[in-house]
């Protein structure tokens, strides 16, 4: 079975638009291309932004027909769209912690396309966090059909942003590890050497933003030795 996504009509734009907390891939792979054309058919062409072309992957020596796209770093991925060339998605994954298998798509065809979100770099130590799937490498193969040609218009992986910076007011609080962090990472917040935090020390990153645990951190005073001095001459 061969699958073609038929443009429909009305103005079409010919270029999309990157979507909210949409990832830049380093690179996209395939299975082999469509005739061995390569500048038809690369699978660079379903992220290039560009509706008016695709890539089109085809069986492999092994037989197996698949998608790949590989991101910078490690990201925790929510959600990966494949686009028609409308520019409206035509199948949509969800990521979980486990796993990227909630999906939609019209014509009931999500079975036939499981999507893996995996770690190919260097191994991540983060635990894992119920709304989203931690990996540097997005795949789609195709499990149903023999020697099944597909086309890929465009691919959007979405995934939670990192945290880059921490709230201005935290005079001198220092992050461990230090910013920036992907989502879901806990930090420790440290004061400098000689300085007391006498407000919260724990915080997590989420989706761009350093949430506190509880209170805010509160580094007050100088090295102890001199405060110390201070009371006694007084």
């Amino acid at each position: 079975m061969l699958i073609l996504h038929t443009p429909k009509t009305g103005n079409i734009s010919a270029t999309r638009e990157r979507a909210a907390n949409e990832i830049t891939p380093v690179s996209a792979a395939q299975s082999a291309t469509f005739n061995k054309n390569e500048a038809e058919y690369a699978a660079g062409r379903a992220i290039d932004l560009v509706l008016e072309t695709h890539s089109s992957p085809v069986p492999n020596s092994d037989g197996a027909v698949w998608f790949k796209i590989t991101l910078d770093t490690v990201y925790c991925v929510e959600e990966v769209m494949w686009y028609h060339s409308d520019g409206i998605p035509w199948m949509t994954w969800t990521c979980t912690e486990s796993d990227c298998s909630i999906c939609e798509n019209a014509n009931n065809l999500c079975s036939s396309f499981p999507l893996l979100v995996s770690t190919e770099g260097a191994a991540s130590d983060l635990s894992p966090v119920s709304d989203c799937k931690y990996g540097d490498t997005v795949k789609f193969e195709r499990i149903v059909g023999i020697n099944s040609r597909f086309i890929v218009y465009e691919i959007a992986v979405i995934a939670k942003q990192d945290c880059t910076t921490h709230d201005s007011t935290w005079s001198n609080v220092v992050t461990v590890p230090a910013l920036p962090v992907v989502h879901g990472t806990t930090l420790t917040l440290n004061c400098p050497g000689g300085y007391t935090n006498l407000g919260g020390n724990t915080a997590t990153c989420q989706n761009g933003q350093v949430v506190l645990t509880n209170q805010p951190p509160d580094c007050k005073g100088k090295k102890r030795g001199a405060v110390l001095f201070v009371l006694l001459e007084a």
